[in-house]
């Protein structure tokens, strides 16, 4: 038997240990935050309901590397007291030769590219956003306490998101990343089931429900739509102080905590990714913004988004208030959140960090017809690719991705790269293109025409090459799962038709009585 004095300590030692272990986790879980924002806003902070500026300004030479949101207030006041350009003066710098291949986001004949908008629309869009800067952000003192440390930041709901996010936490998994993952929803549309699925794949997951009244900036969701406005609103109630977006269709390649350690992140704070499409001169955007054309700027690409919140806080409030207040207009003449965030910082004076490369297309080819389905982008600082964004994957036929692992060894087998992915000045014909699949024999009731990226005079290279056994990787990931119980799906549209046809056909007893008559 243990004498009184040494259980006694034996229980004092396990009562230390239990505290222990109890006060790390808790530690662990302040690091993470909770499944709902910490404390909100502070109401009992001394500054002002919104930022105020100067009444005068000076611009900054390098407004990038100012140390903080409140440091941009003098550079602020004197971007907005700066004249308003025309649309002819913003698209005066850009002038490519007719015979140039252009790839826009928009066709030749949007209305706004064959009839420029009134300069009284301009002003008058313009002045809003700059009303906004002067008085309608939330000041950064009073939610600096809320932020804190690094982690992916992923918007997510449906069955299907869900599904592929698994594939995103088992990637993180065979990297050995400890990044914490901030999951995003709306409402009751992330079920029990599904934090319970994420977190047995990954245990540094939070949530965070981006429709309670616990969020800094309110937002809405649409049905019908494709809710944009999530993915800003996601980064602006983050905890994360550096926040890195990602799609749930964005499979890392690197570890991203690797991209914290980046050149160009530290000089920037920000990444931001390019995409396969170029703003037209006549775009509204450029005069709204008080930007000039640029003949050497993609667009950007969301998938994957780095920011400093410590750093541009107010910028990224601008970002949101565009996507959110004003979607209408924007979604028109714009794609969406991802160019919001380019034009945010065009319209703030701010130059963002972007990689030295430009995309690599990555695909499939079958007699010829190379098919590139999804986007590799790259580590800002070399070649080495960081992300692969599987864009269109997800509205492939199935069928076809299935003949072809079975019968041609994989569908991430070629890639494409342009040898001038260093200079964005150069125009590479690329274009959204669709594939009938006409290689692969005998089409079932389910086919559907996908689409790909398409980079005409680009010779197709071995995936290999880039990303060694990439398809072995994503097997392993069960990047396939969607195409599990095809069979059946088959099976059952084809009951479906024949039961149509059945029920559209005349019965015998009419037929009958129709030849008597």
């Amino acid at each position: 038997m243990i004498s009184r004095r040494p259980r006694l300590l034996l229980a004092v030692a396990f009562l230390c240990l239990l505290a222990f272990l109890t006060f790390q986790h808790h530690e662990t879980l302040a690091d993470l935050g909770s499944d709902y924002f910490p404390a909100g806003l502070s109401s009992s902070s001394s500054s002002s309901a919104t930022m105020q500026l100067p009444a005068t300004g000076k611009l900054h030479p390098e407004p990038h590397k100012l140390p903080d949101p409140d440091a941009f207030r003098s550079h602020f006041a004197a971007v907005i007291s700066q004249p308003g350009l025309t649309i002819a003066q913003a698209r005066s710098t850009c002038n490519w030769p007719k015979d140039t291949y252009v790839n826009f986001q928009f066709p030749a004949d949007k209305d706004w590219v064959v009839r420029p908008r009134p300069d009284d629309e301009i002003e008058q869009r313009r002045k809003e956003w700059q009303e906004f800067v002067k008085g309608g952000m939330v000041p950064w003192d009073r939610v600096q306490h809320l932020f804190k440390g690094r982690g992916l930041v992923v918007s997510a709901g449906s069955d299907d998101i869900v599904m592929r996010l698994c594939v995103i936490l088992r990637r993180l998994v065979q990297l050995n990343s400890t990044l914490p993952v901030e999951v995003h929803h709306y409402g009751d549309e992330l079920t029990d089931a599904h934090r319970t699925k994420l977190t047995s794949i990954y245990p540094h997951v939070v949530f965070n429900d981006l429709s309670g009244p616990h969020n800094i900036q309110q937002t809405t969701k649409n049905a019908f739509t494709a809710n944009f406005q999530l993915k800003t609103a996601s980064l602006i109630n983050s905890r994360f102080a550096e926040p890195l977006l990602l799609d749930s269709d964005n499979v890392p390649v690197l570890d991203p905590a690797v991209l914290y350690d980046s050149s160009v992140y530290k000089e920037y704070g920000t990444i931001f990714w390019p995409d396969i499409a170029r703003t037209w001169p006549q775009d509204p955007a450029w005069a709204i913004f008080n930007t000039h054309c640029r003949m050497d700027e993609y667009e950007q690409e969301s998938g994957q988004l780095l920011v400093d919140k410590r750093r541009f806080w107010y910028h990224l409030q601008l970002s949101a208030w565009l996507n959110n207040a004003h979607a209408d207009y924007y979604d028109q003449i714009l794609l969406g959140d991802k160019d919001l965030f380019r034009f945010a910082w065009h319209a703030l004076k701010t130059p963002y960090g972007k990689p030295r490369k430009w995309l690599t297309s990555i695909g499939v080819e079958n007699d010829g017809f190379y098919c590139g389905h999804s986007f590799a982008q790259h580590h800002p600082d070399d070649h080495r690719v960081a992300f692969v964004h599987g864009g269109l994957t997800k509205i492939a036929a199935p069928e076809v991705v299935i003949w072809n692992r079975e019968k041609r060894g994989g569908y991430y087998r070629h890639y494409k790269r342009a040898t001038t992915d260093e200079d964005p000045s150069v125009s590479v014909h690329v274009q959204i293109i669709f594939d009938p699949a006409d290689y692969k024999p005998n089409h079932t009731e389910l086919f559907r025409v996908a689409m790909c990226t398409q980079m005409k005079e680009i010779p197709v290279r071995p995936l290999d090459e880039i990303l060694p056994h990439w398809e072995k990787t994503m097997e392993e990931l069960d990047l396939f799962w969607y195409l599990r119980n095809f069979d059946e799906k088959l099976k059952a549209k084809q009951q479906e038709l024949k039961e149509k046809v059945k029920s559209e056909r005349p019965s015998g007893r009419g037929e009958d009585n129709k030849n008597k008559q």
